[in-house]
């Protein structure tokens, strides 16, 4: 395990089970954001577990699907929560405030890079995928962060809207209040997809005494919010996923063929593509919980 922190957070990652981030701890509140794991985790997945079947917590990166599919115009079937978060990563650079791993899909040919750093209260997570198969590559990509949900916790966006985005569940239309997993039955669950409708949009979990914690990204980076709420359905404990990504649907071939879906990314050979999440622990002076601040 490998561990990063200033004085208000500490971010913890173990790289050989598949740069799962497995701790993301607010120090002045002791509120532990992940979903943390009962069991040690020591080395890569076994290739036969499905995700469902494991882990269950803490942050791992989804590409180059959600749902399993075949690559369109192939015979390559592509795994469920795609090949990331199944392997060992390797890490290139690490100090006080930040780590570097560096992961190869061997399946599509692609190369991902991941910094996380830690600034005061906010880490920020840095990407870049390289492209190293000799023909073009379409890539879905998907944050799949597991958070811990206390009773009166609420999720709330700002530009970004759910509009008819939503599949069957508890949830018609996403109220400006935002939501609480309370309101679900215990075993029920539901999955949205919300578009941004704006160039920087946030999503935060605010707890019942104000603690909270706001994702922030750019439209240009990851186009959707995918939102999994689930009050032990398939996760044991009650958590919530705020997922940006760059597609409406969990399919790679779904959101390459449906229109309005997204754009999954598109790598030339050798083609590479950045990105950026930041993420703020224990809310911020002056602004309203889920508020937007311009995104730097």
């Amino acid at each position: 395990m490998i561990s990063i922190r200033t004085a208000e957070i500490v971010v913890s990652l173990e790289p050989a089970r598949g740069g799962k981030i497995t701790s993301l701890l607010h120090r002045p509140t002791g509120r532990e954001w992940l979903k943390s794991s009962a069991a040690p985790m020591e080395g890569p997945v076994d290739a036969e577990v499905l995700f469902d079947d494991g882990d269950m917590c803490g942050w791992d990166e989804l590409m180059p699907t959600v749902a399993p599919c075949r690559y369109p115009d192939s015979d390559i079937e592509l795994a469920d929560h795609g090949e990331l978060w199944r392997q060992a990563w390797t890490v290139t650079t690490s100090d006080a405030t930040s780590v570097t791993t560096v992961v190869h899909d061997e399946v599509l040919g692609y190369r991902l890079e991941r910094t996380l750093r830690v600034v005061g209260s906010v880490l920020s997570i840095t990407y870049r995928v390289t492209s190293e198969a000799d023909v073009v590559r379409f890539l879905l990509w998907a944050a799949h962060p597991l958070f811990a949900h206390r009773p009166g916790t609420r999720v709330v966006l700002n530009g970004v809207d759910v509009g008819d985005h939503a599949v069957d569940g508890p949830i018609g239309v996403w109220p400006d209040e935002g939501v609480c997993l309370d309101d679900f039955a215990l075993g029920q669950s539901q999955k949205l997809f919300a578009r941004l409708t704006s160039e920087s949009a946030s999503a935060s979990l605010v707890d019942a005494d104000g603690v909270q914690l706001t994702m922030r990204w750019r439209r240009s980076d990851a186009s959707y919010l995918g939102i999994w709420l689930d009050n032990c359905s398939l996760s044991r404990h009650p958590v919530v996923a705020l997922e940006p990504t760059n597609a409406g649907d969990d399919a790679l071939d779904v959101a390459l063929t449906a229109p309005g879906l997204g754009a999954p990314w598109c790598l030339a050979p050798g083609g590479s593509r950045g990105w950026r999440v930041d993420i703020e622990l224990g809310g911020t002076a002056g602004l309203l919980p889920g508020e937007s601040r311009q995104y730097q």
